[in-house]
């Protein structure tokens, strides 16, 4: 294993559990939450009030929102219809996924100050003209690919009670609207953080 600075240390702990940590934190921060909190504002709310004075928190996220710009918008009925039954079955089953948009007002709403919210876009696939939007498209066409069945079988059967077969139909549709360079869908990367007042 790799040497761990001596004033760092892990604690493998529930978040959403009432935090008793013995001390304050300077810096607190989350990354791909969406989907596995069952009330974000209590979690805004916990990390508030395990700050010190002066202390940040920060969440990145990637939403499971799909966003297109101009007509091709058409070429992906399949991807829409997957980002919305899972959005769907994730707030049915309880932690809700669609909702980074939210945490900079939840964030304002726990007594953060100082809330900056920076958007990204992050193509489906290198369709972007732009080289670095490109390579970055290479990257989350990958991701998607390989993520979509562990993001579906789960809550579809589960929750929205659908056939192994009714999901692996869909997402043969959902691959190749991925796969399709002609249509220019992207995902939204969410940076937000803010200050407890000193």
């Amino acid at each position: 294993m790799a040497e761990v600075p001596p004033n760092c240390r892990f604690i493998i702990d529930d978040f959403e559990l009432e935090w008793n940590f013995s001390q304050p934190f300077d810096f607190i921060h989350a990354r791909s939450i969406e989907g596995s909190v069952k009330d974000y504002q209590r979690l805004f709310s916990q990390a508030y009030q395990n700050l010190k004075p002066g202390g940040w928190f920060e969440v990145a996220d990637a939403t499971v929102g799909v966003f297109c710009d101009d007509e091709s918008v058409d070429r992906a009925p399949n991807l829409f219809e997957w980002r919305d039954r899972l959005i769907e079955a994730s707030g049915k089953f309880g932690k809700q996924m669609g909702v980074s948009h939210r945490y900079k007002d939840w964030m304002i709403d726990a007594g953060f100050t100082d809330v900056t919210e920076e958007v990204y876009k992050v193509p489906y696939s290198p369709w972007p003209k732009d080289p670095k939007l490109k390579e970055l498209g290479r990257y989350q066409q990958v991701l998607m690919l390989e993520a979509l069945e562990a993001y579906s079988f789960a809550l579809f059967t589960r929750v929205l009670g659908w056939t192994n077969a009714e999901i692996q139909l869909l997402l043969v549709g959902v691959r190749k609207e991925l796969l399709d360079r002609r249509f220019h869908g992207y995902s939204k990367l969410y940076f937000v953080y803010g200050k407890k007042p000193e």
